[in-house]
Formats: structure tokens, sequence, C-alpha cells
């Protein structure tokens, strides 16, 4: 069986939040308890971790939305297929976008909802390509949420909210962490009781470079691996648990990162791959990316010999961010409620109307295509470095994408 080996790149044998789940199980519940809770993106590897600990509480109504139709599936079948049955009165899975017509018409036709957890978000950095897939990210990750609280306060009635971000809000080098951070301003900005969390490369999770490993090990594939790339690691199991605390517990206007040191726990994803193949039984034979085709051709001795070749790639992609971070210059780091997390107070935008004129600005490209043909990569750069200027200077761009990598 393929070994997915997690203890060497989290640098933990238990979960870093396992103590804070136990001792707010009571919280939890009692937080829970008769409760209705909606989550976006649920199908996807954080969404569906959170949603099935949050089944786990005796909430009234779990409602579950995703655009992954076999993603749902799979996760109603872990849901129904568990040794410990549901908690949840009423589970409901519904595919669909979560801007969508059927989406705020479902909205529209429901009771509210007491909390709304959101996963939904164009989250690779890779997907910095072209204006088209950029505009795509921030409609996900900015738009849609404006929309979605939006529609949420037009009900009237209270409700408590929580989007997932990432460390890569902090300081961003990419779109991806620019849009993520732009969508903390929108969400801290547009709805009062809200938190939000960063936190670190989830193991093994889709779509991650970690998973790539066990798909190439399944198919005969020489693995690559980044130069000079250093994360944090958390699993599956921690990134569900902290988006239950902090979604559910936490305190509102704040947003919780884990409490990692880089000393001890970054990892470069060079040592991830050589962990990974030692592992499995195998002896990683590093290759450089310009012998790539020599990795190919040399693959079927060196398997026979107990090795397997490790391409090893330049770092010199679009918004390859060399190093992780959870907190931003401008930001500060405190303790919180929770012993395993650290909190940063939100941080307004100096340039408010910032958000406001960029919500408009997607809104109306939306509605005309002519005009987002001729949308730019620099035209957006400008949109977002109005609400964050640094990122002006910090965007790492390049010709060179991850697609064209192996």
């Amino acid at each position: 069986m393929l070994k997915r080996p997690t203890e060497m790149l989290t640098r933990r044998s238990e979960s870093l939040l396992a103590k804070d789940t136990a001792a707010n199980a009571d919280r939890l519940t009692q937080a829970l308890a008769g409760k209705s809770c909606l989550v976006i993106g649920g199908a996807g590897s954080i969404g569906s971790e959170t949603t099935l600990l949050l089944a786990q509480f005796p909430l009234s109504r779990l409602t579950i939305i995703d655009q992954d139709e076999n993603g749902l599936a799979r996760l109603v079948r872990r849901l129904r297929g568990n040794a410990l049955a549901p908690a949840t009165a009423q589970i409901d899975s519904l595919p669909m976008d979560y801007g969508s017509t059927a989406f705020f018409a479902m909205l529209r036709a429901s009771e509210p909802y007491d909390y709304v957890l959101n996963f939904a978000a164009l989250k690779h950095v890779r997907s910095e390509k072209q204006p088209w897939s950029i505009f795509a990210m921030m409609d996900t990750n900015i738009l849609k949420q404006s929309d979605l609280l939006s529609a949420l306060s037009e009900a009237g009635q209270p409700f408590r909210y929580f989007s997932v971000s990432t460390d890569k809000a902090a300081n961003p080098v990419s779109f991806m962490g620019a849009t993520k951070r732009v969508m903390e301003h929108v969400m801290f900005t547009e709805a009062a009781n809200v938190s939000s969390a960063r936190f670190a490369n989830v193991a093994y999770s889709q779509g991650s470079l970690l998973e790539s490993f066990c798909d190439r090990l399944d198919s005969d594939t020489p693995l690559a691996a980044p130069l000079g790339i250093e994360r944090f690691f958390f699993t599956l199991e921690e990134a569900g648990q902290m988006c239950l605390l902090t979604g559910i517990l936490g305190e509102t206007g704040k947003i919780y990162i884990p409490d990692l040191s880089p000393e001890e726990h970054l990892v470069s994803m060079e040592t991830a791959a050589i962990s990974f193949l030692k592992a499995n039984g195998y002896e990683a034979i590093a290759y450089p990316l310009e012998k790539q085709a020599e990795a190919f051709s040399d693959f079927a001795e060196l398997k026979a010999a107990g090795k397997w070749p490790l391409i090893l790639t330049p770092s010199d992609t679009a918004g390859e961010k060399p190093y992780e971070e959870f907190a931003g210059e401008k930001e500060t780091v405190s303790d919180s409620t929770f012993a395993a997390l650290k909190a940063l107070n939100y941080a307004p935008s100096n340039f408010a109307s910032g958000v406001s004129a960029l919500s408009a600005k997607l809104r109306e490209l939306k509605l005309d295509t002519s005009a987002l043909s001729k949308l730019s990569t620099d035209d957006m750069k400008a949109w977002v470095s109005e609400i964050e200027p640094d990122f002006e200077h910090r965007h790492i761009g390049s010709e060179k994408t991850l697609d064209d990598r192996i």
C-alpha cells in the first residue's frame, strides 16, 4: 500500500489542534445544537474534512454546495459510510456554483442559515496564466463572495460567516495570494460576525504537488519538485479542525494562523519528495530539468534497483514565493483563545474605496465579453495595487508557468 508520510512533513506525531479540539468539544456542541449551517465548496479537501466534523454535531440542517458533483458523491458516501453516524438531523448536498442563479434562488427559498462556511476558491498559483484565468480567480475569490454576503444580509437574520484564506495572502507575490487578501477585505467590511484562517499547505490534498507524488508512483513516472521552495505543512485532519474551531468559536474580526516556527517547521519540497520516496522503499536519484529525458529513459533500470528519478526544477514560474509566512509586514500577531493558534486583528485597507471600485469593475466585465476579451494582466495588477499598494512591486511575474513543467 502506498505510504503518505505526514509526520516528517509536519514534525508532529499528533494533530496540532487535537488538544484544542478536545478542550472545546462542549462549546462546539452548545454553539451548534439545533442550528443550521451552509458549507460552500464542501467537496474539496479542506471543505470535506470540516464538513465531516460538523456532521458529528446536532445541527438541525447542514447544506453542502459544490460544483464538483463527483466530489459531493464521495463526501456523502464518507458521511454515510462512517462507523459514527452523523448527529445532524438533515443533510443536503447540492451540485451548483455558489455564484449561480440556481444558488441564489435556493438561498432565497431557504430558511436563513446560522453559520455559513465558505471554502470555494481558485487557490492555485498555477492559475496565473492568462488574463481570463486571473479574472476567473477574481470573480470566484472576490466578487462571488461579495454577492453572497449581500444576499445573506438581505435576509435580515444574524449569521456567523467564515471564509478560509491562505498564507499567501501575507505579503502576496501572486494573484492568488493577492485576491485572497482582497477577499479578506471584502468579508470583514461587508459582514459583522466574521472570522478567517490562514494555514499551511495541506499534505496530499487535491491538486497538491504531494498528491502528484502518489499519482506518479502509481503510474511509474519520475517525480518532480522545485528547488529553493520551503513550505509549512498541515494534515487534512488539522485543516478541518482549525476551520471548525475558528469558524464556529473564533473571535470575530480575527484571522487565525498556526503557531509554527520557520526554523522548526519549514520543509523544502525537495526534502518532501525524497522522504516520500524513502517511505515507499525507493532511493531518490536527482536529475536537473535539462536532463528530464534521461530521467525517463533511465526509469526502468532505476526502479529495478530500488531507485526513483526525481527531477528538480528551478523556481522561476509566475507567483512562486520561495518561503511561507502567515503574517504580513503591517500585521500584528497576538495570542488567541486556542493554544495552538495565534491571531491577527483584521487590518482594514487604507484604500477601502478601492474594494468597492474593484467589485464594480468585475461586475461590469462579467456583462461585457467584448471588454473582457481586451483585459490585460497589467490592468488587474493595477486594480489590486490600488487596494494593496505593495503588490505593485512584490508581484513575481514570469512568462514561464507550472503547466510547462512535469
